[in-house]
């Protein structure tokens, strides 16, 4: 388990992290006889996301991160950065769980708008609209921001 939890440290929690891996490839091993997710490219997305999720402690945003980053699936993650931009953008309610958010913000995208969604929100989020003080001013997506206006007009 230390081998597991020093290889993923990087990622953070990794003495959390490693049993919940460890048993999640016992499980894809006991259910498929190998280490291979490769048959869920060609399950329908709605299949393979759940067959991900029925693994143990595998939720909408490690399931779609599987298949987007891995298969290039059309799953979109939703992380802290992608829910807090898309609530601040009026794109999902205040109060959306996320998987609510998950099944919202895909049914907005084409499949080949889901990753560079994905890839910009995070960027965006990270580099102006930061969880504690964004930069609303200078955000360039400030005009069709419902919470920028507030902000700003509130600064102003």
């Amino acid at each position: 388990m230390k081998d597991i939890a020093e290889a993923i440290k990087s990622g953070g929690l990794g003495n959390v992290k490693a049993p919940r891996l460890k048993a999640v490839v016992r499980e894809i091993l006991a259910q498929r006889g190998e280490l291979s997710l490769d048959f869920l490219a060609e399950l329908p997305l709605e299949e393979a996301k759940g067959w991900l999720r029925s693994l143990p402690g595998v939720g909408p945003k490690t399931a779609a991160c599987v298949l987007l980053f891995s298969l290039g699936r059309p799953a979109l993650p939703v992380d802290t950065h992608v829910a807090r931009v898309a609530r601040r953008l009026g794109l999902i309610p205040e109060r959306a769980s996320a998987e609510h958010a998950h099944g919202l913000l895909e049914a907005m995208l084409s499949p080949e708008q889901v990753y560079p969604f994905h890839v910009l929100l995070v960027e965006h989020g990270r580099r102006t609209c930061a969880a504690r003080r964004p930069a609303c001013p200078r955000c360039p997506l400030l005009a069709h921001c419902p919470t920028g206006q507030r902000v700003v007009g509130g600064e102003g």
